[in-house]
């Protein structure tokens, strides 16, 4: 008997109806979730008609916003001198997302533009921490002939970019660095200090972030930064999946808003004759308007170029100005203090005056002045001297004695009043205040009571007293306009910047006290024995029907001279004993004396103050003296007050024109 074959399969109709079962389940399943699908996207549709939010996020994958970078606002003169503004730069740029071998590419460029391997990995260094989708440059400030020779090479040169770029730029470098400064680009810290701001950290971190902005970093740049920068602009790009730009949507974009420019107190002509005159010296020298504070000139020597700043300035060219012993970068104008020297005796004698001290006082010098043990060396012996003497000749015995008539309170207080030992805010960084000691500061920063011997070395302006050279161009100013509190200023006109209120008068400083030290003043100058003569010799005389000074010549023989009246100082900076004289050559130059000089003038009718510090220079009348004699003369003839300033409105509707 034949049995069942084992593994035999089901009858042809039970195989059809399991069949046909499971099709019908799936097409069922299939159905349901075709439906869902289909009501789904009915969803998005009906929610997209009324909110468009899944447009626009399509739109985000397929545009991207730039920012574009502001002009920064233009800063001029006081007579419209453009000192800085935005100007075209070449740059080449990597753009990382485009590039298969970095090392390469940068490779090739380095080699077109003459740089060596350690440039090419410094350049792949920073286009690898760069964005991947922004162009980086790499080389900027790029000659005509380096852009082209990059330009005619692109075609090999898959993801470099030759690019004009706007840039800050300073047509005058050494002559503004200071009291301008420059612009660099954000670092780190600055992202990080956005990104404290609750209101606006994480767009201004992102805008500062991108390759061409710049932000001031010194002098009134970096003060006045917020009028200055303007407000950013964008537009939007068509980019493809890997986010490289492939077009630009022209309906969708802000062009961004030049910065506000500043019309500045300076005169460039007379800003330049400083700079030239100081050479290769160290030093400062501030001319400034003693009614109505403007300052003209504003120069520290020697001068840096802020344009090397701008696009980061090389380790070789930062370490040739910081380890420089005449400090380029160094605003010393501002920043720099030093003891007041024989040009403090003014105050002194103010002092003197005011403590009772008569006309006909007069002291009998010998050379020295012996007291509290020791002997107190004067440069020279003038014999018997009053106070107009003792000016002109600059001696030291005689304001030895004035100082101990005055009392170290009263000569603080004096001092005080004509601006030593005070702040000046003038929109630049750093400024420094000095320092006018008096006993109650000693006892309480060094813990000792005041002595006699202190008063005596305060008489010539030595000791721990320190001002700087624009406070001394106050002392000058505040001499010259007979006791008003001028206070100086560099910006003229700006948004939230009007006129200057009318100076006071000085309280408790009589004019008649003030004639007294002003005639000892003009002696310093004018007459014989004057301890500088030569700072006096303008050679220039009064045009007799305009009043204004003009070059002494054959043909106005007999015209009134201009004259100016000013003092000498020689400030030391640490004890020579014997080395001074005919060794003093010898001495290093970091140890030589300070070389001062501070003046007004036309002695006529007073206008301008010039002070003047050479640092190590040695003899305050044969080094600053000769320097302030040639910035005068320049001022005298330019005469700024009798020409009418420029007006920023006017200003910046012209730079709207040709931009």
């Amino acid at each position: 008997m034949k049995g069942k074959r084992v593994g035999s399969t089901l009858p042809k109709r039970d195989a059809n109806v399991i069949f046909n079962r499971r099709a019908a389940l799936l097409s069922f399943a299939g159905a349901g979730v075709m439906g869902a699908i289909l009501f789904r996207l009915g969803q998005l549709q009906a929610t997209n008609a009324f909110t468009e939010e899944y447009t626009a996020a399509a739109d985000e994958n397929r545009f991207d916003t730039r920012i574009v970078a502001p002009p920064r606002g233009v800063i001029y003169d006081r007579f419209g001198t453009i000192l800085a503004q935005t100007s075209k730069d070449y740059q080449v740029a990597v753009l990382r997302s485009e590039v298969e071998d970095l090392e390469a590419v940068v490779g090739r460029v380095a080699l077109i533009l003459g740089h060596d391997a350690e440039w090419a990995r410094r350049a792949v260094i920073k286009v690898s921490g760069g964005q991947r989708y922004e162009p980086i440059p790499i080389k900027e400030g790029l000659t005509w002939e380096e852009f082209n020779a990059i330009n005619v090479r692109l075609p090999e040169l898959r993801g470099v970019v030759a690019q004009p770029v706007d840039v800050r730029a300073y047509p005058y470098d050494i002559v503004y660095g200071h009291p301008i400064g420059y612009v660099q680009k954000p670092t780190q810290p600055d992202v990080d200090r956005a990104l404290e701001n609750p209101e606006q950290g994480q767009s201004r971190a992102l805008y500062l972030r991108n390759p061409h902005v710049r932000v001031g970093k010194a002098g009134l740049e970096a003060s006045m930064e917020t009028a200055l920068h303007g407000d950013a602009g964008w537009r939007k790009v068509i980019v493809n999946a890997r986010g490289v730009e492939q077009g630009e949507d022209e309906t969708e974009r802000r062009d961004p808003v030049r910065g506000s420019g500043l019309v500045l107190t300076l005169d460039h002509d007379l800003q330049r004759i400083a700079m030239q005159n100081f050479g290769e010296q160290s030093g400062s020298a501030v001319v400034m308007d003693i009614h109505t504070g403007d300052l003209l000139v504003l120069a520290s020597a020697p001068g840096f170029d802020p344009n090397l700043f701008v696009n980061g300035i090389s380790q070789a060219n930062f370490d040739g100005y910081n380890l420089n012993e005449k400090k380029p970068l160094y605003h010393k104008s501002v920043t720099g203090v030093y003891p007041p020297g024989s040009t403090f005796k003014m105050i002194v004698g103010i002092a003197a005056k005011q403590a009772g001290v008569a006309d006909n006082w007069r002291t009998h010098c010998s050379g020295g002045f012996y007291y509290g043990g020791r002997t107190w060396h004067c440069w020279n012996r003038h014999g018997s001297v009053d106070l107009h003497g003792a000016i002109r000749h600059s001696c030291d015995v005689y304001f030895y004695q004035a100082a101990l008539r005055a009392g170290p309170e009263r000569i603080a207080a004096v001092s005080r009043q004509f601006g030593l030992g005070q702040h000046f805010e003038i929109n630049v960084p750093n400024i420094r205040d000095g320092l006018i000691p008096d006993p109650v500061w000693w006892r309480e920063n060094r813990n000792e009571g005041w002595t006699g011997g202190l008063t005596v070395n305060y008489g010539i302006g030595q000791g721990a007293m320190g001002v700087t050279p624009l406070q001394l161009a106050v002392m000058a100013a505040r001499l010259g306009n007979n006791g008003y509190a001028v206070n100086p200023r560099l910006i003229r006109e700006a948004p939230g910047f009007g006129d200057p209120p009318e100076p006071p008068h000085m309280s408790g400083i009589e004019s008649e006290h003030l004639a007294r030290v002003r005639d000892g003043m003009f002696g310093v100058c004018n007459e014989p024995g004057g301890t500088a003569n030569s700072a006096g010799r303008l050679e220039l005389v009064r045009h007799p029907e305009t009043g204004a000074a003009v070059p002494a010549s054959p043909e106005t023989r007999g015209w009134l001279p201009v004259q100016i009246a000013g003092k000498t100082g020689t400030a030391q900076v640490r004890a020579l004993g014997g080395n001074r004289g005919r060794h003093y050559s010898t001495i290093e130059w970091k140890y030589r004396d300070h070389a001062l000089f501070c003046c007004f003038g036309p002695w006529h009718q007073p206008r301008y103050a010039c002070a003047v510090i050479v640092e190590h220079g040695g003899a305050g009348s044969s080094v600053a003296g000769p320097i302030a004699r040639e910035i005068m003369k320049a001022t005298l003839l330019r005469d700024p007050s009798r020409r009418a300033p420029a007006r920023l409105a006017q200003l910046e509707q012209n730079m709207g024109r040709s931009a």
